[in-house]
C-alpha cells in the first residue's frame, strides 16, 4: 500500500523571515499613506468629473434649444385649431420657437459658473441668534 503524504515542513534557509515581511509591508503601507496625503493637496478635478460637466452642459443646451422650438410650434398650432387657420401660425410660431432656442442657446453657452470665492462673498452672513432689545 502507498504511504500517506507527509506534509513538507519549510526550510529556515528558504527566505526571509516572517517579521521582515510584516515590517516592508507596513513600510510600504506608510509610503502610500504618505504619498496619497501628498496628491489629495495638488490634485486638480479628475478628467470624469470634468467630463460630467460637459455632457451636463451639453443637455442643457439641447433641452434650451428643444423647449424653445416645442413651446412655438403649441402656441402656432394652438392658435390655428382656434382660428382655423392650420399652417399659418404654426409655420411662423415655429420659426419664432427656432429663433428663440438659438437665443437661450447663445444665452446659456456664454453663462460661467460662479467659482467657490463667489459662492462664499454672495452667501449672506450668518445672524446671531441671539435678538437684540
Amino acid at each position: 500500500m502507498a504511504e500517506p503524504r507527509k506534509p513538507h515542513a519549510p526550510k529556515k534557509d528558504a527566505g526571509p523571515e516572517l517579521g521582515e515581511f510584516s515590517d516592508r509591508l507596513k513600510n510600504l503601507s506608510d509610503r502610500i499613506a504618505a504619498e496619497k496625503v501628498e496628491q489629495a493637496g495638488t490634485q486638480k478635478p479628475s478628467e470624469n468629473f470634468q467630463a460630467a460637466t460637459a455632457y451636463s452642459k451639453g443637455y442643457r443646451l439641447a433641452s434650451e434649444f428643444v423647449a424653445g422650438v416645442l413651446v412655438g410650434g403649441l402656441l402656432g398650432y394652438g392658435l390655428d385649431w382656434l382660428l382655423g387657420t392650420l399652417p399659418l401660425f404654426l409655420i411662423v410660431l415655429l420659426l419664432f420657437g427656432f429663433a428663440a432656442g438659438i437665443l437661450n442657446m447663445s444665452r446659456a453657452a456664454n453663462r460661467s459658473q460662479p467659482t467657490a470665492e463667489e459662492l462664499k462673498k454672495m452667501t449672506p452672513p450668518r445672524a446671531d441668534d441671539e435678538e437684540e432689545d
